[in-house]
């Protein structure tokens, strides 16, 4: 393996140990946590954590991606047949289509995210019945489309560390 591989990997590699590892703790810890601990400390730590959380997660998943295609473009000559052809090329493009399908998926979570810290912003004090009905509809479909996002790239992964092997 020479020097620009090493480095291509390693580009591609560490920021896709952050984003799995973030969309793992996001939607299989921190998110069950908070529907627990209840709306008024959840508003809070949301408040504060979306912002960040959303720029790390877009960060690490856009760099997982490209680098991974820079890689892909430098390791195999005639990419497009091995692709094609060659049980490392399946591996690598199923990889490559669930990590973009998950990253698809975790965007509009986030979006769903979005749209309940609006709503939560507006809520009257005590929120009204259809308030909260809506507020909790949004947290499930939040939380539903963070589970299968984080189950997707999980997936990308194993396909991705599979695809020499196959």
């Amino acid at each position: 393996m020479d020097a620009e591989i090493a480095i291509l990997r390693l580009l591609h590699i560490v920021p896709g140990v952050i984003w799995v590892g973030s969309a793992l703790f996001l939607a299989w810890v921190l998110q069950p946590a908070l529907k627990k601990t209840g709306p008024p400390h959840a508003g809070a730590l949301m408040a504060n954590m979306v912002g960040p959380m959303t720029k790390l997660l877009h960060t690490s998943a856009v760099l997982t991606i490209v680098f991974g295609v820079l890689m892909a473009f430098r390791v195999r000559d005639p990419l497009f047949d091995y692709l094609w052809s060659t049980g490392w090329g399946t591996m690598i493009w199923l990889g490559f289509l669930l990590a973009v399908v998950g990253y698809g998926v975790g965007t509009y979570g986030g979006l769903t995210g979005k749209k309940m810290m609006a709503i939560g912003k507006s809520l009257q004090s005590p929120p009204s019945a259809e308030q909260a009905v809506e507020m909790g509809a949004l947290q499930n479909r939040g939380m539903l489309l963070a589970k299968i996002a984080s189950i997707l790239v999980t997936v990308a992964v194993v396909c991705m560390a599979l695809a020499n092997h196959i």
